[in-house]
């Protein structure tokens, strides 16, 4: 049984890490592969990363990219905030505040999208009432050490470079039937980076093992470019 669980949750890992980097770089179908090897390594030697974690974070680039072609509804808005709020009970803190940007956006593109504001104003209530009656007491913020900090500075890197080259892509949604928006893949390239930071400033290193799959979303399309980059100027 202990080796089905096992088993199970380095699946899910590895599907994480593919279809997370499906969402940061939607232009290229192959980068989503590169950064499986390293999610199965570290799967195995780390274990199942923060599954409900990651999810949250699969459903909020759906949201914004719209990859489905569908625009969020009423109920994917109150998963994703329940989600934020159960993330925010488990010390992950910058979920509420990530739904604030992410609606505010979508409110802001779609002007008829009124639920979106007010989605995003009931995440800064909920944000601010969960931190002045619910913030643990004995909470400790772990600020940057050399390594953490080091990640921040790779993350930064990756996201530059990888919004760099998505300014200059066309990209189809997953069925083909139309044409996604840049500045959609821009704002999930940045927020959700946003938040793999502000996460390891406020637990530490322990985030590093927690959102692998994240990170890995991250590294695989920039190997990928990189790659593509170095080929297309040789």
């Amino acid at each position: 049984m202990e080796a089905l669980v096992k088993g199970g949750s380095t699946a899910l890992a590895v599907f994480l890490t593919w279809s997370m980097s499906r969402e940061i770089d939607p232009a290229h179908d192959w980068s989503a592969f590169v950064g499986l090897p390293f999610s199965l390594a570290a799967a195995l030697l780390y274990g199942s990363p923060a599954l409900v974690t990651l999810f949250f974070l699969l459903l909020f680039c759906r949201l914004i990219n719209c990859t489905t072609g569908l625009r969020a509804t009423i109920f994917d808005a109150l998963t994703l905030t329940g989600l934020a709020v159960i993330l925010f009970t488990n010390s992950f803190f910058i979920g509420l505040p990530l739904l604030a940007f992410g609606f505010g956006f979508e409110a802001i593109s779609n002007p008829g999208s009124r639920d979106k504001a007010y989605f995003s104003a009931l995440s800064i209530i909920l944000f601010l009432g969960l931190l002045i009656f619910f913030m643990p007491a004995h909470f400790h913020i772990a600020g940057f050490n050399l390594f953490t900090g080091a990640a921040a500075l790779v993350m930064i890197i990756l996201t530059v470079f990888l919004m760099t080259r998505t300014r200059k892509s066309r990209v189809r949604a997953d069925h083909g039937t139309h044409m996604l928006e840049t500045r959609r893949i821009l704002v999930v390239q940045a927020l959700v980076a946003f938040f793999i930071i502000s996460e390891l400033y406020f637990k530490g290193n322990i985030v590093l093992v927690l959102l692998y799959p994240a990170l890995f979303a991250y590294l695989g399309p920039a190997i990928y470019n990189l790659v593509r980059r170095s080929e297309s100027c040789g």
